[in-house]
């Protein structure tokens, strides 16, 4: 399957979980209402009404810029399972890719379920939108990638989590350059950069996906490849280019629910391969044979 299909058909499935805002009005109390200190309370709450969808624009070298749909999940509507509205990005050539909100359950109500902060992956810029109408999203800040690599030398945003201290944690691809391992990225409340989270990038190859679980300080991420090749992965002729191997960081829990950020406290980056992708070739600086976490 091509990759721009995969992703349609994914962003198609899993609309309803980036979901929006039940109701037709947005307020701090309401947005609060929606998150949830177990997976059990959110499956007993009411089901939400709109869900926010990233639509990128087909074909390469497009254009036209992609947009957030927003759709109408409520059964009883007239314009049920259709888009009700259209934010279209400033500029084209995004690439809208995954995406979260500034606050979740791990911020334990203190924040409102407000902002969703979309990347993207091509043009590395970052999309901070709000919702305070929840029917008609409006854009609050882009944060362009050059402001990033100025301040974080990192490239290539791609997974968003929020943290319980309020602050936004960005999988980044790259460094400055464009080359692997990349990083984290950190946003403070006000989507304003704040630099990076990682204190050493040893053992790290290329970056991913992300998440975390508070209640351990233990942190997975995994692996794909760098931006400067991303475009290119599936002709790639050799492993060397393309991850393979899922990272664990563990330590010390601070604020923010993630493992200290410190070299003295964190554990590093202990290494996981499955059998069948043991013969990726050794990179130049790496540890020896993953560690089983």
């Amino acid at each position: 399957m091509r990759r721009r299909t995969f992703l349609a058909s994914a962003a198609a499935a899993a609309g309803p979980l980036m979901c929006g805002i039940s109701g037709t009005t947005a307020s701090v109390q309401h947005n609060n209402r929606r998150t949830f200190a177990t997976p059990a309370e959110a499956a007993g709450s009411p089901r939400e009404t709109l869900a926010y969808v990233a639509a990128a624009a087909a074909g390469a070298g497009a254009r036209t810029p992609d947009y957030l749909a927003t759709v109408d999940l409520d059964p009883t509507s007239r314009t049920y399972s259709q888009v009700v509205h259209r934010l279209r990005m400033p500029h084209a050539g995004d690439e809208l890719h995954h995406f979260g909100w500034n606050a979740c359950a791990s911020c334990h109500c203190e924040r409102a379920r407000r902002f969703p902060v979309i990347p993207g992956l091509a043009s590395g810029r970052i999309h901070a939108v709000d919702t305070v109408d929840p029917l008609r999203p409006m854009m609050h800040k882009v944060i362009e990638p050059a402001e990033v690599i100025a301040k974080a030398r990192l490239t290539g945003p791609h997974t968003v989590h929020c943290l319980s201290d309020g602050r936004i944690m960005v999988s980044m691809l790259g460094d400055e350059r464009g080359d692997a391992p990349g990083g984290f990225l950190l946003l403070d409340e006000r989507f304003e950069v704040a630099g990076r989270w990682e204190a050493s990038r040893e053992g790290m190859c290329f970056n991913y996906d992300f998440w975390y679980q508070p209640r351990h300080h233990v942190m997975v991420s995994s692996e794909w490849a760098a931006p400067n090749t991303a475009p290119r992965v599936s002709s790639l002729p050799t492993s060397r280019q393309v991850g393979t191997a899922a990272g664990f960081t563990s330590g010390t829990g601070r604020s923010g629910g993630l493992p200290r950020a410190s070299t003295s406290a964190r554990r590093g980056w202990s290494r996981w391969r499955s059998a069948s992708t043991t013969t990726r070739p050794a990179r130049t600086g790496s540890p020896g044979p993953p560690s089983r976490a």
